[in-house]
């Protein structure tokens, strides 16, 4: 029986390849999306409910488009206290770290003779979240949006997951809601849900001022389009999961396997991809991922995507391994290495990394971490969601009237040079001040 993933050399025109076929992969569903984003502009709820029923296959009604009291009150009743008391675990890990990064942030205040220049942390007004559940509802992605949008002091924010069929939102995340106190769930999801968060619907809800959360490859290439045409801002290039895990034998070969199909099954584009250090340990990894995969039960979305999009390479040294990998530009980078902290220097491109641990752990933020990370290479300019990404940086000046008179020659000149003869009158009337 051939192997899942046939080890390879690693060769800078291999990794080109391998990154260039994602590329092309996430392109490939931009002109559609593109357009249920016109379309939910021009319709409003009428394209949304449309595409509801073409994609997730249900039939979504204005009137209950919100989660109701009553759905939040079963919702919590379906879910049992053990998996709650795990909820508000993940809750307050992700929420003490939260909290360690507000308190860090302070306006840079800097006085002179002249007067003061500020700048100051400013939340924004109004976020929308999305939260995937097509395939498994990912309701710990909700935590990872909720509470550091909280922490900087988001006033307003609202959730959007898809419906399952007649049945609602799922219970699970019904139920972080109510723990995040969210009360404004909406029952629609995919690139419809992100268009009518950016532009609202009317009579239900006003359009964001951002919006934040994972999805596959049409919600990631919405948030996109939606950043490029309005004002709303988006947390990070967020679509199809990825790892990539350095090995060289100091860890169990089973546990890069484990690793590889945690993120695998996300969805049928998801990435996993191993470099090894020996071909000996290459071969280990292939055969554990083999024997993991095949216990795996039927349907687990690995068994497409880790034939599809499964590696494993094998480098000459860590260092090459390293370098590979700040070409991906991976959204999990896993170091199962023996000198794994002296070698977090070298990387420069990862939306996070992973020390001798499993990613899984920070997908429930046992570490207090964010998993809502930039994906396809992003992470070469972007980083992952944390309080930051829920605020802006705002300047404020102040010049006294004396300053202000004896700058206004150096800013006319200034003005002059670019042939800005306004901008030059305008320093120049507050010459003679006092």
């Amino acid at each position: 029986m051939p192997q899942a993933v046939t080890p390879e050399r690693l060769t800078g025109t291999a990794i080109s390849g391998y990154a260039e076929s994602r590329r092309k992969a996430g392109s490939a569903v931009s002109t559609l999306v593109s357009g249920i984003v016109d379309d939910v502009e021009r319709r409003g709820f009428a394209a949304v409910r449309e595409y509801t029923r073409r994609f997730d296959r249900a039939d979504i009604r204005r009137e209950r488009l919100a989660a109701s009291p009553r759905e939040f009150s079963e919702a919590w009743a379906r879910v049992s206290r053990r998996e709650k008391a795990a909820m508000c675990e993940m809750r307050d890990r992700i929420g003490s770290f939260a909290a360690a990064q507000k308190a860090a942030i302070s306006a840079v205040r800097q006085k002179t003779k002249d007067g003061a220049t500020t700048l100051a942390f400013i939340p924004v007004e109004r976020v929308g979240i999305y939260v995937p559940a097509g395939r498994a509802p990912l309701f710990s992605s909700l935590f990872m949006a909720a509470i550091p949008a909280k922490a900087a002091g988001v006033g307003d924010i609202i959730v959007c997951t898809p419906a399952k069929g007649q049945e609602g939102a799922d219970p699970r995340i019904l139920s972080a809601a109510r723990i995040c106190g969210i009360k404004k769930v909406y029952k629609v999801g995919g690139a419809q849900a992100i268009a009518a968060m950016a532009f609202g619907l009317s009579g239900m809800f006003p359009g964001v001022d951002m919006i934040c959360g994972p999805g596959n490859a049409y919600v990631s290439a919405a948030k996109q389009e939606i950043s490029s045409r309005s004002t709303v801002r988006i947390d990070v290039p967020a679509g199809p999961s990825e790892v990539l895990v350095i090995a060289d034998g100091s860890s169990p070969p089973a546990f890069a396997a484990a690793d590889m199909l945690a993120q695998a099954e996300h969805g049928p584009d998801s990435a996993a991809v191993c470099i090894c250090t020996s071909e000996r340990v290459a071969d280990q990894v292939a055969l554990q991922l083999d024997r993991q995969l095949a216990s795996l039960p039927p349907g687990n979305q690995a068994r497409e995507s880790i034939p599809k999009w499964g590696r494993i390479f094998i480098a000459g040294s860590v260092k090459q391994a390293v370098e590979a990998a700040n070409r991906l530009a991976p959204e999990h980078l896993e170091l199962l290495i023996k000198d794994a902290k002296t070698t977090v220097p070298l990387v420069r491109n990862a939306g996070a990394v992973f020390i001798n641990t499993a990613e899984a752990f920070c997908d429930y933020g046992m570490s207090g971490g964010n998993h809502i990370l930039p994906t396809g290479s992003a992470s070469r300019a972007w980083g992952g969601v944390n309080v930051q990404s829920f605020g802006k940086w705002m300047y404020v000046d102040e010049l006294c009237a004396g300053s202000q008179s004896r700058l206004a020659g150096i800013s006319s000149t200034l003005a002059r040079m670019e042939g800005l003869e306004a901008h030059a009158r305008a320093a120049e009337a507050r010459e003679g001040g006092e």
